[in-house]
C-alpha cells in the first residue's frame, strides 16, 4: 500500500512540475508538446496503477444527455452572437490547422481523461486534489493562447476568468468520471472546445461572459444528472422545492446580468472608476453604470459621457458644445480639474453616457490592480 501511494503520488507531482513549465513557455507548438506528453503519462498510469471500471446502467444514457447539452451550449453562444455579432474565423491552412490545433487537441482532451479517471480510482488522502490542480493546469494551457494578450492586465484577466471557469468544469467532470465513466466528458469537451476551429463564423463574445457561462453551465448539467439518474430520489416538500427553484433562478439572472454588464458588449455596461478628476459626482471606486453612445444620439452640455483617448476610458463631463463645419465637437473636463481636457473630442470618440454609480465596489478591482502594478 505504502508502495502505491508512492507510485501515484511520484507520477502525480511530475506531471504537475511538467505542466507548470509548459504554461510559462509561449510556444506556438505547446499543444504537440502538452499532447505528447500527456500520452506518455497515460501510458505510464495505466501500467503502474491501478484501474477501475464504471459499471454504472445509466452511463450510455448520460453520455447521450452530455452530447445534448454541448450541443445546447453552442447553440446558446450563437443566440448571443446575433446580440453581440460574430466574427469569422481565419483558416490559412487546413492541414496545419489540423496538426497544430485539431488533433492534438482531441488527443489532450482523450489523454487528460483518461488520466483523470485512473487517479480518481485511487483510495488516497491528497490524489483527488492534485489531480483537482493538474486538470485545471490544462485547461489554462488549452486556452491561454486562444486569447490576445498584449499586456500583463490583459494576461492577469485572462488567466482569472479562465481560472474559475475551469474549476467549475473540473468539478463536473470529476462528478461524471466517478459516476458515468468518461466517454461522455470526452464528447462534450470536444463540442465545447473544438467549435472555434471547424465552425466558419464565431460569436464575438467577450472572455468575462464566456467564461460565466462556463461557471454556470457545469451546475445546470450537474443538476440534470443528478435529478435525471439518480437512483432512490427522495420525496422533498413542494414548497421548498420551489423556493429553492426560485433561489436558483435569480441568482442565475444576477450573475448573468453582471456579467453582461461587465462585458460591455450589450446596451450597458460597468466601469470602475480610477481616478479623482471626478470627485464629489463619480469617486475614486466607484462603479458606474452607462449606456452605450449611437452616433445618432445628441450630447447635451453638462452631460457625463466616457470616451476614448489613447487606449483609455475617460469619464468626464461636457462643458460645451460646438459646430464646426458640420462636426459636433465636445470640450470636456474633470469636475475637480482646474483645466479643460486638452483638445475636443466628436462622436466618434465617445464610448458610452453616464448613468448612475454604485459606490465603492470597484475599490477590490483597483487594489488588486494596484499591487501587480507596482510589482
Amino acid at each position: 500500500m505504502y508502495k502505491d501511494k508512492i507510485k501515484i503520488y511520484t507520477l502525480e507531482f511530475i506531471i504537475l512540475a511538467v505542466l507548470s513549465f509548459t504554461l510559462f513557455v509561449s510556444n506556438i507548438h505547446n499543444k504537440i508538446f502538452l499532447a505528447i506528453l500527456l500520452v506518455i503519462f497515460t501510458v505510464i498510469a495505466k501500467v503502474v496503477l491501478k484501474k477501475r471500471q464504471i459499471e454504472s446502467i445509466n452511463a450510455k444514457k448520460a453520455t447521450i444527455v452530455l452530447i445534448m447539452l454541448g450541443i445546447i451550449y453552442i447553440i446558446i453562444l450563437y443566440v448571443i452572437g446575433f446580440y453581440i455579432g460574430y466574427y469569422k474565423t481565419q483558416i490559412i491552412d487546413v492541414m496545419s490547422l489540423l496538426i497544430y490545433q485539431v488533433i492534438p487537441l482531441i488527443v489532450i482532451i482523450i489523454s487528460s481523461e483518461i488520466i483523470r479517471n485512473i487517479f480518481l480510482a485511487q483510495n488516497t488522502k491528497y490524489t483527488k486534489t492534485i489531480t483537482f490542480i493538474i486538470m485545471v493546469l490544462i485547461d489554462l494551457i488549452i486556452y491561454i493562447d486562444i486569447y490576445e494578450m498584449n499586456t500583463f492586465d490583459e494576461f492577469i484577466e485572462a488567466t482569472s476568468f479562465i481560472f474559475m471557469a475551469s474549476i467549475s468544469c473540473n468539478l463536473l467532470y470529476n462528478y461524471i468520471s466517478n459516476k458515468y465513466g468518461i466517454i461522455g466528458i470526452i464528447i462534450y469537451r470536444i463540442i465545447t472546445i473544438l467549435y472555434v476551429y471547424i465552425l466558419p463564423i464565431i460569436p464575438n463574445i467577450h472572455i468575462f461572459l464566456e467564461s460565466i457561462l462556463k461557471i454556470i453551465y457545469p451546475y445546470v448539467i450537474y443538476n440534470i444528472l443528478k435529478y435525471t439518474f439518480t437512483e432512490n430520489k427522495h420525496i422533498i416538500a413542494f414548497e421548498d422545492k420551489r423556493n429553492s427553484i426560485i433561489v436558483k433562478v435569480i441568482l442565475s439572472i444576477l450573475i448573468i446580468g453582471f456579467a453582461m454588464l461587465i462585458s460591455c458588449q450589450f446596451k450597458y455596461g460597468i466601469l470602475v472608476v480610477a481616478s479623482e478628476s471626478m470627485t464629489g459626482t463619480i469617486n475614486k471606486g466607484d462603479a458606474i453604470i452607462f449606456e452605450k453612445f449611437e452616433n445618432k444620439e445628441d450630447i447635451e452640455e453638462g452631460e457625463i459621457i466616457i470616451f476614448l483617448r489613447n487606449d483609455a476610458k475617460i469619464v468626464h463631463r461636457v462643458i460645451d458644445v460646438k459646430n464646426v463645419n458640420g462636426e459636433t465637437r465636445y470640450i470636456t473636463k474633470g469636475d475637480v480639474n482646474e483645466q479643460n481636457d486638452d483638445g475636443y473630442i466628436t462622436n466618434n470618440d465617445i464610448y458610452g453616457k453616464y448613468k448612475f454609480k454604485i459606490s465603492y465596489i470597484g475599490y477590490p478591482s483597483i487594489w488588486i490592480r494596484d499591487i501587480f502594478s507596482n510589482n
